[in-house]
């Protein structure tokens, strides 16, 4: 009774802790979006939608990040991590079209080739994504070592 009593208590504890993690996260997070828009507020006015867009990809990002934080320790974890990972790729596919940007106003035109931006950027979600189902492979064998009974050979 005692050891139910001890075991409550600290799945409490834990998912309270996991549940403040995620929130000064999400917190983190959006703070950096608050500061960062005022700096990009001319351009906000230059491409039309651009500001929407940028608020619902941190909305959808800092939601995935908090569905990963509270699920830690589980196998939906890495099911969140790589959602997260394939939202930011899918996001900056559809957001690139052609990856070159083009404004004018009055007489001066500005053109700028966004491609290799966009490119290291979906190359360093890849790398996230790989990484996702890596550690849920890995997760998945410690389960299975720890419910088979199987220790690996200790090394000496």
């Amino acid at each position: 009774m005692v050891e139910e009593e001890k075991k409550r208590k600290n799945i409490v504890k834990d998912v309270s802790f996991r549940v403040v993690k995620a929130t000064l996260k999400a917190i983190l997070i959006y703070l950096i979006y608050f500061l960062l828009a005022p700096m990009l507020a001319p351009l906000f006015g230059l491409i039309p939608g651009f500001m929407e867009s940028i608020e619902a990809f941190v909305i959808i990002y800092i939601v995935l990040t908090i569905l990963g934080d509270i699920t830690e320790r589980t196998i939906f974890q890495y099911f969140f991590s790589t959602a997260r990972s394939l939202f930011v790729i899918a996001y900056l596919l559809l957001s690139m079209e052609d990856g070159i940007i083009s404004t004018s106003y009055e007489n001066f035109s500005l053109t700028v080739n966004l491609t290799l931006f966009y490119t290291v950027a979906i190359t360093l979600s890849l790398l996230g994504f790989a990484s996702s189902i890596l550690q849920a492979i890995n997760f998945m064998s410690e389960r299975a070592e720890a419910t088979s009974g199987l220790q690996p050979p200790q090394q000496a």
